[in-house]
């Protein structure tokens, strides 16, 4: 197969980035961007001279193998599905969709047309996450316990979508992947102090199989930007922080030694032996979860490679995000 004809939908917050990967990509011909935002078009230019510039969807043609969709969440089931019967695969921002029926009418358009849908779940593709990921399955760290996930930021503030279905599919796609499974029970509580009826603040509870819980925590009103997964197992933990760059991931030797109890003075049973060890940094492969994730989209398209983040781990998501939403709202 040549190269894969792509058109970009959107080029606002999210879109640029996308642009540059899509670009860059030995397999891709990048040859045009569809925004309806005007003011957009100068900055396209300037980034990008050559491309051609959509206004209307009606001027993407059976030409085009391939599309992005970076447009607000609330946009992407009446986009995507127009896409998709215009006879194109798709990658669409996360969430796939605002709810579990939209999510699930994508699926079977493109299943009706025989083409790839795909959800961009970036952190699924992050070398930090892959490699939490290899030390969970080697035992390194003995039986996974709980999974505390948060995104903390003073902004940025949507218009479109509450702080848990703009952030927590991040938390959501990275906690199912290193469970292997989706949660059986979900609890949720949060505030509108910004604006009442869209969340600000949430917190997620999540139970899985095996006792195994997940926590997470999004916000707009905080006052540090915060990355964070943190994975405690029986024999260690985990700490990945999104916002070092040098040295994301660091594995420590921590725990509870649950066989032996030290005595206090009197000889009785007082506590727990602690374990507090070393900790190091595993070596992470310096690539653009972007760039991974787009080339993924290709080798689904040209070799039939599914990737991590299909439709249907995009349509889980969902499902997590509307039980959660619904939680959020009868508190």
């Amino acid at each position: 197969m040549s190269k894969i004809k792509t058109v970009l939908v959107g080029y606002g917050y999210w879109g640029p980035n996308l642009a540059r990967n899509l670009n860059n990509n030995p397999s891709i011909e990048f040859s045009a961007i569809l925004e309806i935002d005007i003011d957009l078009h100068k900055k396209i230019k300037d980034d990008y001279p050559k491309i051609q510039i959509f206004t209307n969807i009606e001027e993407i043609n059976s030409d085009y193998d391939a599309a992005v969709l970076s447009t607000p969440a609330t946009t992407h089931f009446l986009i995507g599905s127009q896409l998709l019967e215009k006879g194109l695969h798709v990658l669409i921002e996360k969430p796939l969709a605002t709810n579990v029926e939209e999510a699930q009418n994508l699926i079977d358009i493109a299943e009706k047309n025989k083409l790839k849908l795909m959800v961009g779940h970036t952190y699924l593709y992050n070398p930090a996450v892959e490699k939490i990921k290899e030390i969970l399955d080697s035992g390194e760290i003995g039986n996974l316990l709980t999974i505390h996930s948060e995104r903390l930021n003073l902004g940025q503030i949507r218009q479109d979508i509450n702080v848990m279905w703009n952030l927590a599919p991040h938390d959501f796609s990275i906690i199912s992947y290193l469970t292997d499974s989706y949660p059986i029970e979900i609890s949720a509580s949060g505030n509108d102090f910004i604006k009442k009826g869209m969340h600000d603040i949430a917190y997620i509870h999540l139970k899985f199989n095996n006792n195994v819980t997940g926590f997470v925590h999004n916000s707009w009103l905080h006052p540090l930007k915060s990355r964070k997964v943190i994975v405690v197992g029986s024999q260690g933990m985990i700490v990945f922080d999104d916002t070092q760059q040098d040295n994301p991931l660091t594995v420590y030797e921590k725990g509870v030694n649950w066989d032996k109890i030290t005595k206090n003075e009197k000889g009785k049973n007082s506590r727990f032996e602690i374990i507090d060890g070393n900790y190091y940094s595993p070596k992470i492969e310096l690539k653009e979860p972007l760039e991974i994730e787009i080339q993924a989209f290709i080798d689904w398209i040209k070799h039939d490679k599914k990737p991590i983040s299909d439709s249907k781990n995009g349509l889980e998501i969902v499902k997590i995000l509307q039980t959660a939403q619904e939680a959020l709202e009868n508190t």
